[in-house]
């Protein structure tokens, strides 16, 4: 007999078997600015009284990565008071004790930051938890869907305010969806990924990946 309410999935049978079917639905998302070019986003945060010129250095993103990101669909802007509004999903991969954290990335200028974060991506426009969890994991990690295992049950949400580590200075507004995940074929030391994204948008060229204890980990808001 098949046990009820079976929340446990791998994503190579998700992203076959359960096409047409969301699990934990898509993220709402109402898009409040729009802007045209570069130009215009850096006009509006000049009328803002939000700086920007420390941006594109040491841990930041560039001003272009923003509009970028917003042209995307990745990210809102609210007007008043300015608030950039991001929905992420962060997956939690343990082994023994210790859990799987982004200690660093990157860039494709040479630039590099960072992160001490766990595995976490933007939800696409359109995009379900569960299809943003697989696709952050073969992007960021090079894993096959099949070697992924996403515990649905464990699906929890929490919110953080904050000021943006990727854009100084721009409050934003984290919405966290949490899901545990088991993932196979993962080295016990500290490893480089390279980036497989196809998206342009994203400026990373690789990863580097550990295995911290949890309470040496520095979750945005605080631990889930």
């Amino acid at each position: 007999m098949q046990p009820e309410n079976r929340m446990l999935i791998d994503c190579g049978g998700f992203c076959t078997q359960h096409a047409n079917k969301r699990l934990l639905g898509k993220v709402k998302r109402t898009l409040v600015n729009k802007f045209h070019s570069v130009h215009a986003l850096e006009a509006w945060l000049q009328l803002k009284g939000i700086r920007y010129d420390t941006w594109g250095k040491e841990n930041s993103k560039s001003l272009r990565n923003l509009w970028q990101e917003l042209e995307a669909g990745e990210v809102q802007l609210k007007e008043s008071p300015p608030l950039r509004v991001v929905e992420v999903v962060q997956i939690i991969i343990q082994r023994g004790n210790n859990i799987l954290v982004e200690a660093e990335q990157e860039f494709m200028n040479g630039q590099r930051r960072f992160r001490n974060q766990p595995p976490s991506e933007k939800v696409k426009p359109g995009e379900t938890i569960e299809e943003a969890a697989c696709r952050c994991l073969q992007e960021e990690l090079g894993i096959s869907p099949e070697a992924i295992a996403l515990n649905l049950a464990s699906h929890r949400q929490h919110q953080a305010n904050t000021n943006s580590i990727s854009y100084p200075g721009l409050p934003s507004q984290y919405n966290f969806h949490v899901l545990e995940a088991a993932v196979s074929g993962l080295p016990d030391c500290t490893f480089w990924r390279d980036n497989h994204t196809t998206d342009l948008v994203d400026p990373v060229k690789r990863h580097r990946w550990v295995w911290q204890p949890r309470e040496d980990v520095q979750f945005i808001g605080g631990d889930p």
